[in-house]
């Protein structure tokens, strides 16, 4: 019998005893409940893992926030002809673009009250915590309260370049059972930047991460695996990986500049943490790591990736009017045509749907054999759901460095590990960095927000090669879903 991850499944026994949506209740009956929970080092995992499943629901990086809306907005795929299930999503129509959001909105303030929730409790339950487990849970529970809060804000913040001013959302802090004010966007990207910066604080000296990476594979010595497996938690380098992120959505790219280089330099100048995938790693017949395991520096570990993300919007067995596919045309001319493209080679394959129509699917989350042959323990490339990784922070170090020269070296970087030949000293740097990310985050939920983030007027189609969409500004805006603008009326908030 194959093992699964220890890891996992101390997070799914956690998630059956107690679900997240359970676990934090108002009554005084549950609040009993609640003050139990917290009573052991067990109890703040259990509720900590809650938190990273719920991640997986598909209003957030289950299907929204990766594959599905993010990239149909940044027309990835060939999905606006006619009776295609996600045509009037592709075409911006408003109702369709606000009712694909609506669920992130109510799914991410649950799970930031739940946030909240662990973050009081290790202050009041401090001493239930000894000094390595109460800085590891607070470090990743304020990184999870600023990674919710940032893309709510994408979302339904204001193109940031534009209107700084402009009231979007509001940032819950505790778990007060109250309506908050939204707040201007600018305080919005402080706020994320405040909690980043106490969350590396409190990782930084405590996390494993520092001094042996991601450390995946079960303790060696029996032990339980609650601060292993780092690269399935925002770990210190994810966060400041987020942190650069996050910066240079905000328009500073100095600022993002300091935290791409810090991270670079921690994993690279005395170690070799989270290195890019090598070309035995990702072409080994039937073992194919489509997803670059090793280069992750976040991610979610999904046991259902299969039925629950390329069975639903990739797989074979999908009709002409469902599946998400890319213009071959579009495809190859995207990778430049290079077969010696590693995301070109194993991201796509023909395929035949069940109307007998061939296509090019998606096959960069289809079922692989991830087992290790020798220990027979999977090494998780199958189930994992990236969310942050090394070649973003290369392409954020490309496009803010101060020495064009350094920033050339940054993107030759990603393009040396996805076997391709490097850009020309006079390619415009800009431009290629925008098409690295183009090719580098297929399925991953991020071209669309570079393009709000430059305020893109236009953007190529995924219908026809060489066809372009003219982008309006209302594009890229959404509005509060419907439920929480009647709430704050209700409740007397203005705004």
């Amino acid at each position: 019998m194959i093992r699964k991850l220890k890891f996992l499944v101390y997070v799914v026994l956690g998630a059956l005893t107690l679900s997240c949506s359970d676990w934090l209740k108002v009554s005084s009956e549950d609040r009993i409940m609640e003050n139990d929970l917290f009573r052991t080092t067990r109890g703040f995992m259990t509720a900590l893992n809650g938190i990273y499943i719920d991640l997986l629901n598909s209003s957030l990086y289950g299907k929204t926030l990766t594959w599905g809306m993010s990239d149909i907005l940044a027309q990835y795929y060939t999905c606006r002809e006619k009776d295609h299930a996600s045509k009037s999503l592709a075409d911006f129509d408003n109702v369709a673009r606000n009712n694909a959001v609506s669920g992130c909105w109510s799914r991410s303030y649950a799970l930031l009250n739940n946030i909240n929730t662990v973050l009081e409790h290790c202050e009041s339950d401090r001493g239930v915590l000894d000094d390595t487990y109460y800085h590891v849970i607070k470090g990743e529970a304020l990184a999870l309260r600023a990674l919710l809060h940032f893309e709510l804000f994408r979302i339904f913040g204001p193109s940031y370049s534009k209107d700084k001013e402009k009231e979007c959302i509001p940032y819950a802090l505790n778990s007060e059972t109250k309506v908050n004010p939204l707040l201007p966007a600018k305080e919005i990207a402080r706020l994320i930047m405040e909690d980043l910066k106490s969350a590396e604080e409190s990782l930084a000296g405590y996390d494993p991460v520092i001094e042996t990476g991601a450390e995946w594979g079960d303790d060696p010595e029996g032990g339980v695996n609650d601060i292993r497996y780092r690269s399935m938690r925002l770990n210190y380098y994810a966060v400041q990986a987020l942190m650069a992120r996050v910066a240079l959505y905000c328009g500073e790219k100095d600022v993002a500049w300091e935290y791409a280089d810090k991270m670079i330099r921690g994993i690279r100048e005395e170690h070799e943490w989270f290195p890019f995938a090598t070309r035995e790693e990702i072409v080994t017949t039937n073992r194919e790591d489509r997803i670059f395991q090793s280069e992750i520096l976040f991610g979610l570990y999904n046991l259902k990736r299969k039925e629950s993300v390329y069975e639903v919007g990739f797989g074979s067995g999908l009709k002409q009017g469902s599946v998400l596919r890319i213009d071959k045309d579009i495809m190859r001319d995207m990778y430049e045509g290079d077969d010696n493209d590693y995301r070109l080679s194993y991201w796509f394959a023909e395929m035949v749907d069940p109307d007998n129509n061939s296509y090019l699917h998606v096959i960069k989350y289809k079922e692989v054999d991830d087992v290790d042959p020798v220990t027979k323990i999977s090494k998780g490339y199958s189930y994992i759901m990236p969310i942050l990784r090394v070649s973003e922070v290369y392409l954020i170090a490309a496009e803010c460095c101060p020495d064009p020269k350094e920033g050339r070296n940054y993107l030759n970087a990603v393009r040396t590990a996805r076997n391709v030949k490097n850009i020309q000293d006079d390619a415009d740097l800009t431009t290629c960095v925008e098409q690295e990310y183009k090719r580098e985050f297929v399925g991953e939920g991020q071209l669309f927000w570079l393009y709000k983030r430059k305020g893109k007027s236009e953007i190529a189609s995924g219908e026809k090669l060489a066809e372009v969409i003219s982008m309006e500004e209302r594009f890229y805006l959404f509005d509060q879903p419907q439920t929480e603008q009647d709430y704050r009326k209700e409740n007397g908030v203005d705004n």
